[in-house]
This record gives C-alpha cells, structure tokens and sequence, in this order.
C-alpha cells in the first residue's frame, strides 16, 4: 500500500477519533517519534513502519533532485529528511 493510501487512512481516523489524534500528537513529541507514531497506528489497525516513511521521504527528495535543474549534480541540495512525516504531522497538529 502506498504511503498516500496509508496517510490518508490516518488522516480520516484521527479527524473522526479525538484520542488517536492525541495520541498522535503525544508520539510526535516524543525522543522516538517516527518509531511512536508507528506503534500508535498500528494499535489502531493501520499498519505502517518507519521504513515506510523513509522511503516515502527519499522518494520525495528524488522527484524534487529530478525537477531542478534536470536533476544530477546540478540540483541544489535540499533539505529533505523527515520533510513527508514533518508535513503530515503539522496537518495533523493543526485539525
């Protein structure tokens, strides 16, 4: 399943259940974050790792190095670890 679908899954969960939306939030503050939000998903049925997320991330930064420039060593460095977790979590925060 594609980090999307699973984002989305989460998204629509945590806009209808107030406590996971907590809890969520709780696992973002945390020392461990991507590995607590991880286990509070998957308490609540929707199964994603943090190689998920890693993979979405590098993803991301590839279609980005692609788009600048032509991509190849050319392309600005950009800033990209934990940018899909980071960005999805201010969406969440912000509900």
């Amino acid at each position: 399943m594609s980090m999307d679908t699973l984002f989305e899954q989460i998204r629509e969960k945590a806009s209808q259940d107030v406590g996971f939306r907590k809890r969520l939030a709780q696992a973002y503050e945390s020392e461990h974050r991507i590995v607590s939000f991880c286990k509070e998903c998957n308490a609540a049925g929707i199964e994603v790792y943090p190689m998920d997320i890693a993979d979405a991330d590098e993803g991301m930064y590839a279609a980005m190095r692609r788009s600048t420039n032509g991509g190849g060593e050319n392309s600005p460095h950009l800033g990209w670890q934990e940018e899909v977790f980071e960005t999805f979590m201010e969406e969440i925060l912000n509900m």
